[in-house]
């Protein structure tokens, strides 16, 4: 078992087909996929006793979020390995588990002659580049592949297309993208939590490969003349390094779907150099599943397979024998298109593609000669990257819709443009060597030698008039047809040979249905088919106004404004303060917008509007819209900035215990602000705080900030406003307290609190992260008297100490009614009882032997605190 890095020129050893020396498993350690909504401590609770005796399981890191997919350690010298697989298996919270392995060094073959580049002659990448280089897709889309190693980008023949997060400002210890990373402005290395991605000869030459800087007058060109390429460090050079650095480019692929790219990144393709010689998919089967989850997101994945003349079939590798459609396994040929030095296997290897005696680019800043499946496997996801910029819009019709299909698609282009050359028939799935030319013409030729329009749309401007507009790749002129709905009045329009991606419609029918389609003409003889056809309505229509808008002016005034609805003579709007449906009706409204008077202050008001037409008809009302007065003081009224997180649904701010403030919510989508929950708090003391997280399965490290906007200006961005923080991540309720200046202004203001997944936000103004939430509250802020205090939790007498069957806290007879809760030695609240003053008792005779934690709440506050032991 050797990792596939070509360091050396080191020659080819002699193998036989049966089963390569098995991975090297690093004992004690264990990879588990969780099913949806488990606690992973969970398995450990279970699991703590197995065959008779102590297992040492226990909880070491998250390898895989999106994954759910956790690296487990346990005690190899009491329970074998495989059994303890075996049994891990068997668990009814577990989808999948794993052993997890060493990669370690792969010996390559390299010929130092140094010559052309004749790999993109054999795989006719001159006529592919007359179509297109690279760059960007037909809608604008900057296609990324992303390297899972390191690679020296500020080489001059690639720095030019090296990938950048533009959205993250480098080295400010803030995660501003909000993507669950810190400072990834150049790529990411998840074993160091840092972007320091670059160096590593062989990552240089698997970069000149894909993306060699083309037409720019200096030494090669990879497989795109343009192409941006992420640089992602594979991590620990083990199986749960392989999931921590996929896991990367799928959360920016992610992200860039579910935005329509306002934020992550389009990656195409990944691209791994590496592997396990002998390795078998049913040993490592979460590695496998990983390329299944980057393919639902529309990434195609490149292995290099071995570099031994192997049967892969038979004797088996990592990943190049993984099953997923999303994973291409990638064996090398020579410059006659034979392979003579690299594994092959008519089920598991693909495809060919040129890797013995390439020219890219190295380490010392120029070029030079190498070879191996290493190098061919990127040639590869460089074609892909190819691919993608197909001047083809509805090839990107169907990758914004169904990024899945899409990526199915490409590789079916991909597989469909091989060339069945030397001895690769019945060698690889599909008998041939990528051939970037061919693929790319069968894209084309999906799409039409001419491909149809796409984005269709029309725009109202008149009763009478709309305009249209398309785009399209390739057609220089267009025919246009337009017609009403089954045949509801009005003529057919038909316009031929039309110069320009607009055209402006008049005469049309008042309030009908239109359908609109258009042809593309790419030359005398060269046509488009009709592109899918758009329905829209003319105005004229009496429909109540699509949009309105109430912005309150001062506390009894507000000003309404809606958009116009050309049929409308007039409108008529009714407003009640919220809740009551006691309605006040405006009639007889011309125009697009009012102003309301004599409202009360501090008061929400619902509001809606309906249009007249022709004198007596009117639409149906509009929705209702809810706007409140000012009045209620800077908490409420004041202009606060933004903080929300994009993801509540797994982890969120469950309760928050301050003063008189004690909140139970649950997830309330990423931010709520609690106007009926107010404390107030007196300058020069100190208070007690409680903060609990909530989770919908899993737990994750979790990292607090509270903070009071004391200045008034909304921001909570000066340091003297962050009240309280933690440095570290905890997936339990964390214990705190919050002083408040002596000096602090008096008054009504807002008390910020902020849960965030895996990092500290950097102040209170974090907006767009990731996972967590944002919770708003009213606090009042009073002077002191210099005699009031808030007393420090104190001790309560336990008996017996310790307990077998169970145990009596005794509160003081001045003591009123509060809340008593019992936490385990792991902070888990495992019982709660009301209490009073006396004898408060709890059953001890179920719970394991151990110490225990008790605190008594009263007003949001811990008024006891102390520990006790149980025994039996």
């Amino acid at each position: 078992m050797r990792f596939r890095h070509i360091l050396s020129a080191t020659l080819l050893l002699c193998v036989t087909l049966s089963r390569a020396q098995a991975p090297q498993t690093i004992p004690g350690d264990l990879l588990i996929m969780l099913k949806p909504g488990v606690d992973p401590q969970g398995i450990v609770d279970d699991m703590r006793i197995m065959d008779g005796g102590l297992s040492g399981l226990q909880t070491v890191e998250l390898v895989s979020a999106p994954m759910r997919t956790w690296r487990y350690r346990f005690d190899h010298t009491r329970i074998g390995q495989d059994r303890m697989l075996g049994l891990v298996r068997t668990h009814h919270d577990v989808q999948l588990a794993q052993n997890n392995h060493h990669l370690t060094l792969r010996a390559l073959p390299n010929d130092a002659d140094f010559g052309q580049q004749w790999h993109h002659t054999n795989i006719d990448s001159q006529q592919a580049w007359d179509i297109t280089t690279g760059g960007v897709t037909a809608t604008g889309d900057t296609i990324v592949v992303c390297i899972v190693e390191n690679a020296n980008l500020p080489h001059a023949d690639l720095i030019g297309n090296a990938w950048f997060n533009h959205q993250e400002i480098p080295n400010n210890n803030v995660d501003d993208d909000g993507n669950g990373y810190v400072d990834d402005f150049r790529g990411w290395d998840a074993g160091a939590n840092d972007d320091d991605v670059y160096g590593g000869g062989h990552g240089t030459q698997v970069a000149g490969m894909i993306g060699a800087k083309g037409n720019n007058g200096i030494m090669v060109a990879g497989a795109n003349w343009d192409v941006k390429m992420m640089v992602v460090a594979n991590t620990g050079a083990s199986d749960a390094g392989v999931l921590a650095s996929h896991t990367y480019p799928l959360i920016m692929r992610r992200l860039y779907n579910d935005t329509d790219g306002e934020q992550g990144a389009f990656v195409v393709a990944t691209n791994a150099s590496w592997g396990i010689d002998g390795g078998q998919p049913e040993d490592a089967p979460i590695w496998c599943a990983m390329y299944d989850t980057l393919g639902t997101e529309g990434v195609l994945n490149c292995g290099a397979t071995a570099n031994n003349d192997v049967n892969i079939d038979v004797v088996g590798d990592l990943p190049t024998a993984c099953p997923s459609d999303f994973m291409i396994s990638v064996t090398a040929t020579n410059n006659t298109d034979v392979r003579t030095f690299s594994g092959y296997g008519a089920t598991t290897i693909d495809v060919g593609a040129p890797g013995a005696n390439v020219i890219t680019t190295n380490i010392n800043g120029g070029i030079g000669s190498t070879s191996g499946t290493s190098f061919a496997s990127p040639l590869t996801a460089g074609v892909i990257g190819l691919l993608y910029s197909a001047p083809c819009g509805s090839l990107m019709d169907l990758v914004h819709s169904d990024p899945q299909a899409g990526a199915l698609y490409v590789r079916e282009a991909l597989f469909a443009g091989v060339e069945q050359v030397g001895n690769l028939p019945g060698n690889t799935v599909t008998g041939g060597r990528i051939n970037s030319n061919n693929s790319l013409l069968y894209i084309l030729n999906g799409c039409g030698a001419c491909p149809e329009p796409y984005n269709l749309n029309a725009t109202n401007t008149s009763l009478t008039e709309a305009t249209l507009n398309w785009s399209s790749s390739t057609a220089s002129a267009f025919n246009l047809h337009v017609e009403p709905v089954d045949g509801q009045g009005g003529p057919v329009l038909d316009v031929t040979d039309w110069n320009g991606t607009s055209y402006t419609l008049t005469d049309l029918q008042p309030c009908t249905p239109y359908q609109f389609t258009v042809s593309g003409i790419c030359g005398p003889d060269t046509v488009s088919v009709w592109a899918d056809t758009l329905i829209w309505t003319s105005e004229g229509c009496c429909v109540a106004p699509t949009t309105y808008t109430a912005i309150a002016t001062d506390s009894t005034t507000a000003t309404v404004e809606w958009t116009n609805v050309l049929a409308a003579q007039a409108f008529v709007l009714e407003y009640a303060i919220a809740g009551t449906g006691d309605w006040t009706t405006v009639n007889g409204v011309v125009g697009n917008s009012t102003e309301l008077t004599g409202l009360q202050g501090c008061t929400s008001y619902e509001l809606r509007l309906r249009s007249t037409c022709d004198g007596f008809n009117s639409s149906d009302w509009g929705p209702v819209l809810t706007f409140s007065t000012p009045g209620c003081g800077q908490c409420i009224d004041g202009d606060f900035c933004p903080s929300e997180a994009d993801d509540a649904t797994a982890e969120w701010i469950d309760r928050v215990r301050i003063g008189t403030i004690d909140n139970e919510s649950g997830t309330n989508g990423g931010y709520a602000f609690f106007t009926d929950q107010t404390a107030t708090l007196l300058t020069g003391q100190t208070y007690p705080i409680i903060l609990t997280p909530g989770f919908d399965g899993f737990t994750f490290q979790e990292y607090w900030g509270v903070w009071i906007d004391l200045d008034g200006d909304g921001q909570f961005e000066s340091p003297s406003e962050r009240m309280f923080g933690t440095t570290n991540g905890s997936t339990i309720e964390i214990n705190g307290t919050v002083a408040i200046p002596a000096d602090a202004p008096l008054g009504a203001t807002r008390m910020r609190v902020i849960m965030r997944f895996n990092t500290a936000a950097s102040n209170g103004c974090q907006d767009g992260y990731d996972y967590g939430e944002t919770e708003d509250y009213c606090v009042n802020i009073e002077q002191s008297s210099g005699v009031v205090s808030v007393a420090s939790p104190l001790v309560a007498s336990v008996f017996p100490n310790p307990a077998d069957r169970e145990a009596m806290i005794s509160l003081p007879v001045d003591f009123t009614k509060g809340v008593l809760e019992v936490l385990d030695p792991t902070g888990r609240i495992i019982t709660v009882v009301n209490a009073t003053s006396g004898a408060n008792t709890v059953a001890t005779s179920t719970w394991p032997a151990g110490p225990y934690t008790y605190r008594v709440m009263q007003g949001g506050s811990v008024r006891y605190r102390g520990n006790f032991s149980v025994v039996h």
